[in-house]
């Protein structure tokens, strides 16, 4: 593992109340949009190889066999060409997508084009509010690319088989959010890899200082 890009225990402590702040947000936003309560989970940070991904996403979903829809949606800084880039994939398990158009009204058996509908609307509001959230708080504006169907009713593997990886070492930020008397669950990973863990270090530092 490379130290130099290791979090120190405070840089650590400062991103976790940073991304807090920011899923509260967007836990806010979703539940407006479902009318429940939201649960939400302590967020979990750390650093990982390029090849250890699949395993560390499948371990988050409950293992290999579990069925999942996944979209992505890359971000970047709109201020800084050496910014913080990164990109944010949102996991539904499929039992908690059932859960999901249920909630929505949703009659009988959903479409392809419904579920994929469905996949991106509740993407965009996590996305948009956590990311927007954390971004404040780091002081950087950043946009976003079109969010992306990675897979619908597939193994995590499957999910990340078209993804072109080319980093070594990422920061993953695991967020779950969950609905109080249900079984839905929803993860959203953000992947900052390279060059970002710099930066959000240094940002990380002036919050720390302002402190």
């Amino acid at each position: 593992m490379n130290e130099t890009l290791a979090l120190s225990e405070d840089q650590r402590d400062c991103l976790q109340e940073v991304v807090n702040v920011a899923m509260g947000q967007a836990g806010d936003s979703l539940a407006r949009f479902l009318e429940v309560f939201i649960n939400l989970s302590v967020p979990r940070i750390r650093l990982v190889q390029r090849d250890e991904l699949h395993q560390e996403l499948e371990t988050m979903v409950g293992g290999p066999h579990v069925r999942v829809s996944g979209v992505t949606q890359g971000f970047y800084q709109m201020d800084s060409s050496k910014g913080i880039r990164g990109e944010a994939i949102v996991v539904f398990t499929d039992t908690s997508f059932k859960e999901l158009a249920d909630l929505l009204a949703y009659d009988g058996e959903l479409s392809v084009e419904a579920e994929k509908e469905l996949l991106l609307d509740v993407t965009n509001i996590l996305n948009g509010a956590c990311l927007n959230g954390i971004g404040e708080q780091i002081e950087a504006d950043l946009g976003f690319s079109p969010p992306t169907i990675l897979g619908q009713h597939v193994q995590v593997s499957g999910l990340l088989e078209h993804e072109k990886v080319s980093w070594d070492h990422a920061l993953l930020v695991e967020i779950s959010y969950t609905l109080e008397d249900r079984s839905f669950s929803c993860t959203m990973f953000l992947l900052m890899p390279g060059e970002s863990i710099q930066v959000v270090k240094t940002a990380l530092d002036r919050l720390l200082e302002e402190l």
